[in-house]
């Protein structure tokens, strides 16, 4: 086995695969090598997890999450922070997430409400 690249890189000899009509058409080589990244088993289980309902639950919980952080970055204007040292910081996002919370109850409270249809009885 070869470390490259966090890859394991098994040489395989070709005499085991001597008996393969193709083997020509493959490699000229005396040895094949197939590239196997070393966290291959943990990618493998992450991708079988991403065809889950749970897990396209979370993405649609995360896409409302990331458009309130992009609005903050690209209309409020939080893409660089002006202040420095944590509390500043804070205090900072405390004001812009605020901001966004009062622009997000106007639009609530400025919604025409639908009519409703009354009961016949």
């Amino acid at each position: 086995m070869v470390f490259q690249c966090r890859s394991i890189s098994p040489r395989i000899s070709l005499a085991s695969s001597i008996a393969c009509a193709q083997r020509a058409q493959c490699t000229t080589a005396a040895f094949r090598c197939l590239a196997i990244h070393m966290h291959e088993p943990v990618r493998q289980r992450a991708r079988e997890l991403a065809n889950t309902p749970e897990f396209a639950k979370a993405q649609r919980q995360r896409k409302k999450v990331e458009a309130l952080f992009a609005e903050l970055k690209n209309q409020i204007g939080l893409r660089r922070l002006r202040l420095r040292r944590v509390k500043f910081v804070r205090e900072q996002f405390f004001l812009a997430a605020a901001a966004q919370n009062i622009k997000r109850l106007v639009r609530f409270l400025s919604q025409v409400p639908s009519p409703t249809l009354a009961a016949t009885a």
